[in-house]
């Protein structure tokens, strides 16, 4: 089981990205001296989007959760206020902001998707199928630290 755990005070960095659709760039990277915490360092995946840091051999360092990133959807208020808010699709764009441990080791950060494992339904009447595996990682985008 991952453990989620926080690093204490270490070399960090603040990442800005943008993105749009499903392509994903970084716009400013800044060291920051502050304590993270919602770093996974473990090797189990759950799914969600998530930004890693990498060593030169692009093996993870660790994984901290880029929440709210990617939102595909808007919430709109009415013009009266008794009807309820309602939210709508919208194209996947904007920005997110991530705070990554960044140790002198770590040459890289990448954007990680963690889909969760697929299930086809069954035909009607059949029983339902095991899962059709665990978890998997998507790159999404990779980008050099800079120092």
């Amino acid at each position: 089981m991952t453990n989620p755990q926080q690093v204490p005070h270490a070399p960090a960095m603040r990442l800005i990205f943008e993105y749009e659709g499903d392509s994903v760039r970084l716009v400013s990277q800044q060291p920051v001296d502050m304590t993270i915490s919602g770093v996974d360092t473990g090797a189990e995946a759950r799914p969600g989007d998530f930004v890693e840091t990498r060593d030169y051999g692009g093996q993870r360092l660790a994984r901290v959760p880029a929440r709210g990133a990617f939102r595909e959807s808007a919430e709109v208020f009415p013009e009266n206020h008794a009807e309820p808010i309602t939210r709508v699709d919208v194209e996947a764009r904007g920005a997110f902001t991530v705070v990554v441990p960044a140790p002198a080791e770590a040459a890289e950060v990448a954007v990680v998707r963690v889909a969760p494992p697929g299930v086809e339904p069954p035909p009607e009447g059949a029983p339902a199928p095991p899962p059709a595996g665990p978890a998997r990682d998507v790159d999404l985008a990779t980008f050099r630290l800079e120092r």
